[in-house]
């Protein structure tokens, strides 16, 4: 036999070994129960090789996890989302018909806004179901981190199911103020009196904001009808002019860009949705089948950069994408 054929059965033998050696330590790591110590010791091998080993498994495909979950499809969708609009947060749970789903997404909302609020920060609230179930499941953390709260936009009536949950002693601001005012000349009245001033300048510079994401396809179920905030026929002349949803009273076309020439958005009191976009974290919190083209068009609009919703919206959502 040839000196080379003598080196290439070698190498081949140290291959077979090395393969065995991942397959035993695998074996140990997952099947066992093992720690990396413990497959060291047993082996005689450094830590450092054992955890080498289990990542070569791991890319040459000989250690696959598969994980048997119900939110195993969530996870990946999420992973999906991130990728595809370069979100900073993405949360998706699984399609389940109870509890009613803004309690299900407010729930989610108010997790994840654990993981990014700090101590004292200053957190943004949009008005709606979803982001008044997130403040509720969230007033025990806003108590202890002393989180501080200003709202996104006028309207006291809608944030006082939320907001009311609080502990009294809660740094609160509100606009204090009706969401939409009759004219576009009563709204910059009231922009310039110092206590609507004040808490709009607040709310641009907040550390966190949520928010919801009304759609004109959920018809009269549309949190700014059934508020009074805008009428049927204005409904259905909004979306003839493009609109698919809104996003604190202002309407977005299926681009993500502002639907222009509305009057509404000149009777708007709040915080605009350029000022909207330059917050660091903004999450938006919706789900339903009759809403994925008005979070497809936050999105594409960069409006948000953190989403939560549910395991069939987000493929409706990412559907659109393709």
């Amino acid at each position: 036999m040839s000196e080379k054929r003598i080196e290439e059965g070698r190498f081949a033998g140290l291959a077979l070994a090395e393969e065995e050696l991942v397959a035993r330590v695998a074996w140990c790591y997952y099947h066992d129960g093992l720690t990396q110590n413990d497959i060291g010791e047993r082996l005689g091998l450094p830590r450092l090789k054992i955890s080498r080993l289990l990542e070569k498994g791991r890319q040459s495909g000989v250690i696959r996890v598969q994980i048997n979950s119900r939110y195993e499809g969530c996870l990946a969708l999420e992973t999906e989302l991130q990728q595809a609009f370069g979100l900073r947060i993405a949360r998706v749970l699984p399609a389940l018909n109870t509890p009613p789903m803004s309690v299900r997404l407010g729930i989610g909302a108010a997790q994840s806004l654990m993981g990014v609020l700090e101590p004292g920060q200053l957190l943004a609230v949009g008005f709606g179901e979803t982001t008044m179930s997130c403040l509720q499941h969230l007033s025990g953390f806003i108590s202890s981190q002393q989180i501080r709260l200003v709202t996104l936009s006028g309207g006291v009536g809608p944030y006082m199911t939320g907001i009311g949950q609080l502990d009294a002693a809660c740094s609160v601001s509100m606009i204090p103020a009706p969401l939409r005012v009759s004219s576009p000349e009563v709204a910059e009245i009231l922009k310039r009196e110092s206590s609507v001033r004040d808490v709009i300048l607040a709310a641009t510079a907040a550390d966190v904001a949520v928010v919801g994401i009304g759609s004109v396809n959920q018809k009269r179920d549309a949190t700014i009808l059934r508020s009074g905030y805008i009428s049927e026929g204005e409904q259905l002349m909004f979306a003839r002019k493009g609109a698919v949803g809104d996003i604190l009273g202002y309407f977005l076309q299926a681009d993500g860009q502002r639907v222009e020439g509305l009057e509404i958005h000149r009777e708007l009191l709040g915080v605009t949705l350029d000022e909207l976009a330059q917050l660091p974290t903004i999450i938006g919190a919706a789900g339903g089948v009759e809403k994925a083209d008005a979070i497809y068009a936050a999105l594409k609009g960069r409006l948000i950069n953190g989403l939560v919703t549910e395991e069939t919206t987000a493929r409706a959502v990412l559907a659109l994408a393709q």
